[in-house]
């Protein structure tokens, strides 16, 4: 039996805040497709992040012909054989770790910062801090976060009320946050690999995402990217590791990253966040090496031709094609 802590909360643990239940259940019924990185043919017991007391509410998933969905338990085993974040790793997920070494590299976006006030905040939008946001629109964003929470989007110099209540309890617990302005995005792309002894670097792949932005999927072969662009994202993505090796991480990583529209002009932005674990980038590189499938979706349905692993109605499927 091949045991996988699928932590998929861990970021939410390292902030300090409790994932509510609607949140924990379907994190908890999807992270089954963890079982990709298990060897294949072996028995796998995927042990959740859902808190015990809903347990009863994991209801069994749809069969699938193509795929054996794994055991769903609640807890943790004596000994894992996989972890999709390891606890220790909490400064290496750091959106500020990321926003420093974007600088460092020299890619940061115009206007990227820490801020750790409000009154920081105030003075750094009446400098022009957002200027080069769609329609002067930014983001601040938590250290830590999942499932795209903890985060706040407005326009102009003025912090509307909903924004500053969320701000200022932010920095009432002690966190500065991170500061970009939001850009108008055409595609988002990632790399992923994996950091020892030595360093890999995988190949860009395409992250596909909804009107809000939400995660849909991902494309393995692709043409978002230009040849200057793919080879930027790769030496980027080197860099990153190799400062996450010197640093003092081993293990699985990914870098996000998406190209955006400037003025008529197109610009990849090729440090977005570091995520120091797996990521759905490995899942579907190892279910494309399993099914021999170049693309993997988390939709409502599964599109023609799609073979469908995990379904649960009216909730999700995940399928590959």
């Amino acid at each position: 039996m091949f045991h996988i802590v699928a932590n998929l909360d861990q970021e939410e643990r390292w902030l300090g805040t409790p994932m509510p239940r609607k949140l924990q259940l379907p994190i908890a019924k999807m992270s089954g497709l963890l079982g990709a990185l298990a060897p294949a043919g072996e028995p796998v017991t995927i042990w959740t992040c859902v808190d015990p007391l809903w347990a009863n509410e994991l209801r069994p998933l749809e069969p699938s012909p193509h795929w054996e969905v794994p055991t769903l338990a609640v807890g943790a085993p004596g000994l894992a054989d996989l972890v999709w974040a390891q606890p220790a790793a909490r400064a290496y997920n750091d959106r500020r770790f990321a926003l420093r070494l974007s600088h460092e590299l020299g890619c940061a976006l115009p206007g990227a910062r820490e801020v750790a006030s409000i009154g920081e905040l105030e003075a750094h939008l009446a400098a022009g801090g957002a200027a080069t946001g769609r329609d002067e629109t930014w983001v601040v964003k938590a250290p830590w976060s999942s499932a795209g929470r903890h985060r706040a989007f407005t326009k102009g110099n003025v912090i509307g009320s909903d924004t500053r209540v969320w701000v200022e309890r932010m920095f009432a617990n002690g966190l500065t946050l991170c500061f970009e302005p939001y850009m108008h995005r055409l595609c988002d792309v990632a790399v992923c690999g994996v950091i020892g002894d030595e360093v890999r670097v995988d190949p860009p792949h395409a992250v596909v995402t909804d009107l809000r932005g939400a995660f849909r999927g991902i494309e393995l072969v692709h043409d978002h990217l230009t040849v200057g662009e793919h080879d930027q994202m790769i030496v980027t993505a080197e860099r990153v590791a190799h400062a996450l090796q010197q640093a003092g991480y081993r293990g699985r990583f990914g870098v996000d990253a998406f190209v955006y529209d400037d003025a008529g002009n197109r610009r990849l932005h090729p440090l977005c966040e570091i995520n120091a674990r797996y990521t759905f980038g490995h899942v579907a590189k190892a279910l494309g090496q399993r099914f021999g499938t170049t693309r993997f979706g988390l939709t409502r349905d599964a599109p023609p031709g799609g073979r469908v692993l995990m379904a649960q109605e009216h909730v999700f499927t995940a399928w590959v094609a």
